[in-house]
Order: structure tokens, then sequence, then C-alpha cells
């Protein structure tokens, strides 16, 4: 794969993903009284429930700054984002010029280099995509991760325990649609801060507790006018990728009020005269 989509996977493409410093593990709780349990998990509940109803998209100013082995590098740009899957970077030279563009609808991807005039489209499955992406990351729910929320999907939560460090909530549990034979094939464990009412951080483990994405959230807005406390979005989003140790932060501002978009404002279009790449 050439340098210039190593860049664009490993950095821009962490758009939907990367973060931290070392291996992040399972996070060290205390145990609640049963009644609190109750409290936190109907609240948590009916949180999620409520965000069913917010705006579905977003659109805003952002700084990507990537750390790896492979790279060290900031870059800034647009990002729009539709639920579920839709998401598009544009990313700027200093002059305020087009250097890369970066689209996926959750099935196919399509990265612009500009300065290459070159073009490169696959699905989000091939191989040289899932190499650089985040595993546990499901480009399904992209929107979602960006905006701190979970996936409009049935959950079971396991458990409900209080943060050791601080006063939100840790909820082990996973999508219905990852549990098979009863046993849950990922594992999700949300810090959820009760008087915010926002997600902090989301970690996914596999079936044997290894943690792959640790994502943290701060820095909350509301980016809608008129729009309730729980449709608020994060202005800060570090992710964490232990597979390749891959450190990424997204700075996020300027938010466009009530954006809105269709799945064909997430198409882009090859400039006369570049030459398009598959990827496998």
């Amino acid at each position: 794969m050439n340098r210039g989509l190593l860049g664009v996977l490993s950095g821009g493409l962490a758009l939907f993903l990367l973060l931290s410093g070392g291996c992040a593990t399972l996070p060290t709780t205390q145990p609640l009284a049963q009644l609190h349990q109750q409290q936190a998990e109907t609240l948590f509940r009916e949180t999620m429930a409520r965000q069913q109803e917010c705006p579905c998209c977003l659109d805003a100013q952002t700084r990507v700054s990537v750390k790896s082995l492979m790279q060290n590098g900031t870059i800034s740009g647009f990002l729009q984002a539709k639920a579920p899957s839709f998401l598009k970077f544009t990313g700027l030279n200093p002059l305020g010029q087009p250097l890369l563009f970066l689209a996926t609808d959750g099935t196919f991807f399509r990265y612009v280099a500009v300065p290459e005039a070159k073009g490169y489209e696959g699905l989000v499955t091939a191989a040289a995509f899932k190499k650089y992406a985040p595993q546990g990351f499901d480009p399904a729910h992209g929107f979602y991760w960006l905006a701190g929320r979970l996936a409009p999907e049935k959950l079971r939560i396991f458990s409900v325990a209080q943060d050791q460090d601080g006063p939100g909530v840790w909820l082990d549990l996973a999508y219905a649609a990852d549990i098979s034979e009863g046993k849950a094939l990922l594992r999700r464990h949300v810090l959820f801060d009760p008087a915010q009412q926002v997600i902090l951080r989301h970690l996914v483990a596999d079936s044997d507790g290894r943690i792959m994405v640790d994502v943290r959230y701060d820095d909350y807005t509301q980016a809608s006018e008129g729009g309730s406390d729980n449709c608020r979005l994060p202005g800060l989003v570090r992710i964490h990728a232990n597979n390749n140790g891959a450190v990424m932060e997204l700075t996020l501002g300027d938010w466009l009020p009530d954006a809105s978009f269709s799945a064909s404002d997430f198409r882009v279009d090859l400039p006369p005269g570049f030459q398009l790449l598959p990827v496998q």
C-alpha cells in the first residue's frame, strides 16, 4: 500500500478511532449497594433512550493529532458524520486548500490524496483497511463512536460498579447482537457520569477480557440550537487501540448548528485526471 494511504489509514483514518499511551486494562471499581446499582442502571438506560431522539448528524472543524511508531503529525479540517455509519473528513493544508478526503458509509471507503492525484477505495472489511483500524471498532457504528454514544441497539447489562477514582459508574455490558450461546463475543465497559449524564469512557474487550479499543470523551458541548442536554457532543475524543499502540486525539469545535446530511453528501468524486486504485 502506498505511503499516502498508509498515512491516512494510520492517521486520517484514525478519524474513527485511536488513543492513549500504553496498554489499556480493565477498570478498577468498587462495589455499589443493590439499590444504587438499580438507580444507576435505570438512569443510564433512560439517557440512552433519550439520545435516540437527538439529531442524526454532526459537522465540526476538527484537529486530528496522531502519534505512532510509524508517524507523528497533526492535520486540521472538517469532519461530517451521519448516523449510523457515514463519515467524511476533509483535511486541509496550511493555506486552507484540500489535502485529502476520506469518506465511508460503513461498508465502503474512499480516500483521495490530492498531492498524488490518486484515489483509493475498497470495502472496510479489506485487509488493508482492517490492518490500520483498531480491533473492536465497528464501522457500522462510526457516528456513535464520534458522538460519545452507544448505538441504539438492545443492551444486556451484566454489572454496575463505582469508579475507584471518580464519581462515575462503570457498566459492564454487551450488545445483544454480540451474545452467542449465552457468552458475549465482545464486552463493553462504559464509564457513565450520572450527574452530567454522558459517557466519559468506552472500552471494548474480547471474550478473554483483553482490551482492544479504549476511547475517552471530554469537553461536552451543546452543538445544536435548542437541543436537550442529552444531545451534547464531545469536543475532545481520545482513542487508544491496543493492537498497534497508536495515539490519537480529535479536537472538535465551531459546530454547524442543526447539521443535516443525506447519503449522497458522503460521496467523494474523483477529480479529472486522478487515478483510482482498488484496495484489498
